[in-house]
């Protein structure tokens, strides 16, 4: 595929603006300014290359930029409503967060200053949508929603570890501390969980804020979504997807895989659910891709479900 027809060099050059003889800076889904501008997207993308207390395999450093890379062979329309939603809502690409790694706690504090200051900006996105980096990032952004004035939100979690240890490998912002962390912001409600520590296990059952589907219901019993729309149900909700959530057959690029997870079509019932129930999603992330170097399909579904969530959070949910 040229470009260009077939003609002289010279000629080709004089064709060519100054614009043209770029590629635009990379942005998810590849999108042009008019739906990409800061001032007017509805999402904003937000990159958080962190990698600081992994336990097994590493990778998830590079996690953002193969989203964004595999986002723009993501089609935009969608024949669930029958139109481009992105169109409508747009969708900013921030530059990734510079870090520290001093600590993972600095870490955490610096992600909520940054997910703070966006939310309590001017202009604000609708929906911020955070990339990953490992699951401490999610710490960050809780806290940063709670520092934005958004105090009274609940929390839904897709994982297959329960991430509820007080501390791991010397560090309470440890990955396996993530919802251990978050429950002490806001109420959780996790779906897929199959590997739970006993100290988890026993923290879960004496927790009145916690709801845990563990996957052998998830993927037999969809009653449970029921209870997840009365959980979410018009309150503000932070949707956190770690990749390890899903069955390893159709995402393999993580850190800590397990078998026996959520399908696709299991994930978008769980999205559909929130979007088609809550107030108000004001932030999301997608978090532990791996990717793995000649399989592209991971980080294909990675950015395709940030795309499918963002676009049933900010437009329209329903079938046409």
């Amino acid at each position: 595929m040229f470009l260009f027809p077939r003609l002289p060099w010279g000629m080709r050059m004089m064709m060519c603006t100054n614009s043209d003889r770029y590629q635009a800076a990379p942005n998810f889904l590849g999108l042009p300014d008019s739906i990409a501008s800061r001032a007017t997207a509805g999402a904003w993308i937000l990159p958080i290359p962190y990698e600081g207390t992994t336990s097994y395999g590493a990778g998830t450093r590079d996690g953002p930029a193969a989203i964004l890379a595999a986002s723009r062979q993501v089609e935009w329309f969608d024949h669930r409503v029958g139109c481009e939603p992105v169109v409508d809502f747009g969708v900013h690409t921030l530059n990734p967060l510079a870090l520290s790694h001093d600590s993972p706690e600095a870490t955490v504090t610096m992600i909520e200053d940054a997910v703070a200051a966006i939310l309590t900006g001017t202009p604000a996105p609708r929906t911020l949508a955070v990339l990953g980096g490992e699951h401490t990032v999610s710490v960050g952004v809780a806290r940063g929603l709670a520092r934005g004035g958004i105090s009274d939100f609940v929390v839904v979690q897709i994982d297959a570890h329960a991430d509820l240890r007080a501390a791991y490998e010397g560090t309470p912002y440890s990955h396996a501390c993530a919802a251990r962390r978050i429950v002490e912001l806001a109420p959780i409600f996790q779906v897929g969980i199959r590997n739970i520590s006993a100290e988890g296990h026993r923290f879960r059952r004496g927790c009145d804020r916690l709801t845990t589907v563990f996957a052998e219901r998830a993927l037999t019993d969809r009653t449970y979504l029921d209870e997840l729309g009365a959980f979410v149900r018009d309150k503000h909700v932070y949707l956190t997807i770690d990749l390890d959530g899903l069955d390893p057959s159709i995402m393999p690029a993580v850190g800590t895989p397990e078998p026996g997870g959520l399908l696709w079509m299991d994930v978008l019932a769980i999205v559909d659910t929130v979007a088609r129930e809550a107030a108000h999603v004001p932030a999301l992330d997608v978090v532990e891709l791996a990717p793995i170097p000649g399989l592209r399909a991971p980080d294909f579904l990675a950015a395709k479900l940030v795309y499918s969530i963002v676009s049933r959070v900010l437009g329209k949910g329903e079938d046409s």
